[in-house]
């Protein structure tokens, strides 16, 4: 999609590298604003393994990139003229590959075409990532048929790239894993004839394990590559970062040292017909004689004059130069790594190497822990003062959100109080005997339970008491009832009635609610029969009949009368007797009717 000279910067006299379009992209507004968009945000990134971005512009309608010009290969080349790198060789070269990706997926930028190609190896063994955000340009463009996959680099991309053309961090993981895959074996997992083909394999086969295809892998890296190369992007590492902490942890374990990678040795380095720099203030010479300074027109006067001056002017450039090297590149060194140190050891390396600590505000992370170095500035090996000062992040670990307890509350409190914690959440209705509806149950996970913040925890709300199928109590026995009921669940109470019949004596005649469904919490009232209650006859010789009547409906009997007279003489049953309540007593009268 472009081509790329070398080029002076006139201004600060350094080599540079210049990416110009082609033109066929030129006519294409969307590329062009995606592009310069896409420049902006890798020009941000300021890290010792990434290709700087200088500056970026458009020359008759053809946009152009200004960028560190390294001097090398890329890894391409060195596969090429090596077939495969050694193990040491591997972890080293991606430790350097995921330490740029980390860099750019804390800044929100996603690589999109992480490939050998742009992966540049100096002279010097330093490795950078190339082509930030470019990838994102190029599918954009009209200009492209590949439905959003930049179909040269097939052989890495992700399956999502490939289904949806949606890519994050995870897709960067997928391709720095194929691309460790590459160097571990010296092929990439698939091959065919077609670009479709390959494509068609990453979304519908797993990639192999690399012992599938050489031997020694140790089996931890093996087992790593399987996982960032996983089809489904969230059963890989989440980005970059986490990647990168993982091999770390594998190489510390295997011991493997860090070593340099050299470049491949077939290809020069530089073309032979390297293009000079000119100076600007530069003239040409007007004559042969002012060209070349020809013995036999010089009197040794003069030569020994012009070799004075030429001394002078020899000591002034030196001191010139000195100073110019002492205020440009002579006050800097390299800063050193603190990263992943625990902030008493980081201070201890910065003190040692004569370097002062400020910090920097603190950040969560899920690879780096608390109170442990996460970020630097200047990056490691970046240029600093000597006796300069290094801004330094620490970690304030994972970001935790603890369940709050919702129990008791209403739905809306309940879901105020998770999303003020930090927490999503799903409903779930559910029913409950001791929390009324529209309440809250609880959570799953429940209260307490640390989560990353933005974890989805569901919430319980209360569709109140689970309904109970209550039988017919009838003909129960008083403690077959009771059990009945509180097998359910649910309140009961008895009183007693009186009964004709003596088979629903002790046994239930009446409930309520009669049989059905009933809500947890009820109360069934149930009448347990009983025999008729047994009184004592009254004495009541003597009194007249109204007297008589009224002691009688007192206890709870009947009154039959027999004669006209005015007081009671005799009475059957006799006083002392005992009958059923609600038995008729007969009396007889006797004396004047008065009454």
């Amino acid at each position: 999609m472009a081509t790329v000279y070398d080029a002076v910067d006139e201004r600060l006299e350094r080599t540079v590298a210049v990416k110009v379009m082609h033109p066929s992209y030129a006519a294409d507004p969307l590329f062009i604003d995606r592009f310069i968009r896409e420049a902006k945000s890798t020009a941000r990134l300021n890290h010792p393994n990434v290709v700087a971005v200088f500056d970026q512009g458009s020359h008759d309608g053809l946009a152009f990139l200004v960028m560190e010009q390294v001097a090398g290969h890329t890894l391409r080349d060195l596969l090429a003229e090596r077939g495969r790198l050694s193990i040491a060789e591997s972890v080293s070269v991606l430790e350097s590959v995921l330490d740029a990706l980390a860099s750019a997926h804390r800044s929100g930028l996603v690589h999109r075409d992480v490939k050998p190609e742009n992966v540049l190896i100096g002279i010097d063994g330093v490795v950078k990532v190339a082509d930030f955000g470019l990838a994102r340009a190029v599918e954009s463009s009209t200009h492209t048929a590949t439905g959003g996959v930049v179909m040269g680099t097939v052989a890495y991309v992700s399956p999502e790239q490939i289904i949806t053309g949606h890519a994050d961090p995870r897709s960067d993981v997928y391709s720095a894993g194929i691309m460790f895959f590459e160097m571990l074996t010296g092929t990439v997992p698939f091959g065919g004839d077609s670009a479709v083909n390959i494509a068609f394999q990453h979304v519908n086969t797993d990639v192999p394990a690399t012992s599938q295809r050489v031997v020694g892998v140790p089996p931890a890296l093996d087992e790593l590559v399987v996982r960032a190369t996983r089809r489904e992007p969230g059963a890989r590492p989440a980005d970059a970062g986490a990647f990168l902490a993982e091999l770390r942890l594998i190489g510390d374990d295997l011991g493997l040292p860090h070593v340099t990678v050299a470049a491949p040795v077939h290809r020069p380095l530089q073309d032979e017909n390297t293009t000079r720099m000119v100076p600007r203030n530069y003239a040409p010479p007007t004559s042969v004689h002012d060209a070349v300074d020809l013995p036999h027109n010089r009197r040794p006067a003069r030569r020994r004059t012009g070799l004075v001056a030429l001394g002078i002017l020899l000591v002034l450039g030196l001191v010139a130069a000195g100073a110019g090297w002492w205020l440009g590149a002579g006050r800097y060194t390299e800063a050193p790594s603190l990263l992943s140190l625990a902030q008493k050891q980081a201070e201890a390396k910065a003190n040692q190497g004569g370097f002062r600590i400020q910090y920097g505000k603190q950040q969560f992370s899920e690879n780096v822990q608390r109170g442990f170095v996460l970020d630097q500035d200047p990056k490691p090996n970046g240029r600093v003062l000597a006796g300069g000062t290094i801004t330094v992040i620490l970690s304030k670990g994972p970001d935790r959100a603890t369940v709050p307890v919702v129990k008791g509350l209403s739905e809306q409190d309940a879901k105020k109080a998770l999303s003020d914690a930090g927490l999503k959440f799903t409903l779930k209705p559910a029913f409950d005997d001791s929390v009324p509806q529209k309440f809250a149950i609880g959570t799953n996970p429940p209260a307490g339970k640390a989560l990353p913040r933005g974890t989805t925890v569901e919430l319980l709300i209360s569709n109140g008491s689970k309904p109970r199928e209550l039988p017919d109590l009838r003909g129960e026995t008083k403690e077959d009832a009771e059990r009945i009921v509180r097998d359910l669940g649910l309140q009961f109470a008895f009183e007693e009635q009186e009964v004709d019949d003596e088979r629903f004596q002790g046994r239930v005649v009446e409930q309520d609610p009669g049989p059905g469904n009933v809500s947890g919490g009820t109360t069934v009232r149930m009448k347990i029969g009983a025999g008729k209650a047994q009184v004592e006859v009254p004495d009541l010789r003597g009194k007249t009949f109204r007297e008589a009547e009224r002691e009688l409906e007192d206890a709870g009997l009947k009154i039959r009368r027999l004669g006209r007279g005015s007081r009671v003489f005799i009475q059957f049953p006799g006083a002392g007797s005992l009958v059923d309540r609600g038995s008729e007593i007969t009396v007889g009268l006797s004396g004047s009717d008065d009454n």
